[in-house]
């Protein structure tokens, strides 16, 4: 009965050190991380998939417990097939984290950014919308694992190259707390 209590008593210790190192109003947060993206071309580039895996950086804030904003940019080369590309984009994301002072945090969120493509069809341009799912996992106060699903669509020139894609990512944040 001892022993149980000693290591009940350690576990709660453990997970409430944890558990401070939530999310909080007023963080700053740098993304980094790496992931996988298919993207499905549209017809008119000749059909079929690229694969890409990448790395990125995603500076952000938390503007409450609950609400975070962050900085797009991305630069990716893609060429398979015949196909090449170079796409950059610049937006912004924001997602809603739902349970904050957990150790387990999951979210939704979405991002939009302009998209500029130099592609073997010419130069196209248009904008791309991810509404996007993931969950975060508090490792200390300052650091978190996270992984994230995005769905991609793309409009205007650039989404008659792209229709569509998916995204994953895997990362740490390190989060930069208020008032240090």
């Amino acid at each position: 009965m001892k022993r149980g209590l000693v290591v009940l008593s350690v576990a709660c210790l453990m997970l409430g050190g944890v558990a401070s190192a939530s999310v909080q109003k007023g963080d700053v947060i740098l993304d980094f991380m790496a992931g996988w993206t298919q993207q499905n071309l549209s017809d008119d580039a000749g059909g079929g998939d690229i694969s890409v895996y990448f790395g990125a950086v995603r500076p952000g804030i938390a503007l409450t417990d609950n609400i975070r904003v962050a900085g797009v940019a991305a630069i990716a080369h893609f060429s398979a097939s015949g196909f090449d590309a170079t796409v950059w984009t610049l937006g912004a994301s924001g997602e809603y984290v739902f349970m904050p002072a957990n150790t387990l945090n999951p979210y939704v969120g979405g991002e939009i950014a302009w998209a500029n493509g130099d592609t073997d069809a010419g130069d196209a341009d248009g904008f791309l919308f991810a509404p996007r799912v993931g969950v975060l996992y508090t490792l200390n106060r300052t650091n978190n694992l996270f992984g994230e699903y995005q769905y991609q669509f793309w409009t205007g020139d650039i989404g008659d190259v792209v229709d569509n894609g998916h995204l994953i990512l895997v990362g740490i944040e390190h989060k930069f707390r208020a008032g240090q």
